[in-house]
């Protein structure tokens, strides 16, 4: 396995020198060049989906490029409910412009694992205040309460009644198995949300995980600290138990988009109106204007006030991997024990590892200005 790592983080790197000594300026001005006779990779998004930024604008990546064929997106508890983001999930896919057909819709796991620290509201605030809270509190989904399916949701949020003729699977695990079996080593699976489903598979059907080409992590803060509380990153402390399980799984190639390299891709103002600009589809841009980080950019009259962008740059990379720059490779565990540790990501040394730990490729950095320039144009398409 670590050799298949290796190869790809090589490839990886060739393909970087080879880009630059091409016309580079070409890349910087535009979305990647695609080779249209490529058969399109499969890929399927496991995600604890919101409105547009930037769970949203992922998906509507990888459903709009054509190399990418999105089988399915499966949602998970995280920054929402899974039943509150498959509503997000539907209408954002009602409003796009992209006459593709829709990917399979699955609603996964509906609770994290938690065993150790429980998922209470109050558990979990005070979690945060104990542990150096980063986030000013936010607990993600149960900041709210959870909606009984899918269509009172959708009903709450938009104020109409949700289409009728979808088919809305809820069995996120098996459907997971079940793609892993029709399409061995086909399929990248890229994962912006809690590991809940992913355990859920390894747990499962273990061979079903040996059956992906590749896992693609946004999560985890390994060589930085966290931004749930001072040593953990929200996606992976809110399910701790599962990341342990998903991170040992026998997976042949695991990339992490984690706080290594998302710390260094910052929305300011500047960026944070390009992106505004770009959005053409006036019902996007509304959902765009109404998401609370816009309306605190707009209350910042000091400009002082910025963003990350977190689950965008693995779709950005699961399309081009060779906006990666560099990476490490480590051998990965995760704390999953109460404490102030609880849900902390760790990387160690082959030597070092702990039994069971396996090894990982952790981007540290991409290139910037085409990354940028890739998201742009992409809003121009939704």
């Amino acid at each position: 396995m670590i050799n298949s790592i290796l190869k790809r983080t090589l490839s990886v790197a060739c393909g970087v020198f080879i880009s630059m000594l091409c016309a580079g300026s070409l890349l910087a001005a535009d979305a990647p060049a695609k080779d249209q006779s490529r058969v399109p990779v499969k890929v399927i998004l496991d995600t604890d989906m919101v409105e547009l930024f930037d769970d949203g604008i992922a998906m509507m990546m990888l459903k709009s490029d054509p190399s990418i064929d999105l089988l399915g997106v499966v949602t998970v508890t995280g920054n929402s409910w899974a039943n509150d983001g498959m509503a997000y999930l539907v209408r954002q896919l009602e409003v796009m412009k992209n006459g593709k057909p829709y990917p399979d819709l699955v609603i996964g796991q509906q609770y994290p694992d938690r065993r150790g620290g429980g998922f209470g509201r109050d558990i979990l605030k005070k979690e945060l205040s104990s542990y150096g809270d980063v986030m000013e509190g936010y607990i993600g989904a149960q900041e709210t309460d959870n909606p009984k399916t899918w269509q009172d949701s959708y009903q709450k949020r938009y104020g109409v009644k949700p289409p009728k003729d979808l088919k809305i699977r809820q069995d996120g695990v098996d459907y997971l198995i079940e793609m892993a079996h029709k399409y061995p080593h086909q399929i990248k699976l890229v994962a912006i949300g809690p590991t809940t489903n992913i355990a859920g598979v390894a747990r499962k059907d273990p061979e079903a995980i040996r059956l992906f080409d590749e896992v693609i992590y946004m999560g985890g803060a390994f060589w930085v600290k966290g931004n749930a509380h001072q040593n953990a990153e929200f996606n992976i402390w809110l399910d701790p138990e599962s990341t342990k399980v998903a991170y040992r799984a026998p997976f042949d190639n695991q990339t992490f988009v984690a706080l290594d390299v998302t710390d260094k891709t910052i929305m300011d103002h500047d960026r944070f109106n390009a992106i505004r600009s770009h959005i053409k589809n006036p019902e996007l841009l509304k959902m765009f204007n109404d998401s609370f980080f816009a309306k605190r950019f707009d209350a910042d009259k000091d400009n002082k006030f910025s963003w990350f962008v977190w689950d965008v740059i693995a779709a950005a990379i699961t399309i081009d991997p060779s906006l990666i720059l560099s990476t490490r490779i480590a051998y990965i565990d995760c704390v999953d024990q109460p404490g102030a540790s609880y849900g902390r990501t760790v990387p160690y040394s082959r030597e070092e590892a702990p039994e069971g730990s396996r090894p990982a490729s952790i981007v540290q950095e991409i290139d910037q200005d085409r990354f940028w320039n890739m998201l742009y144009k992409y809003l121009e398409q939704f």
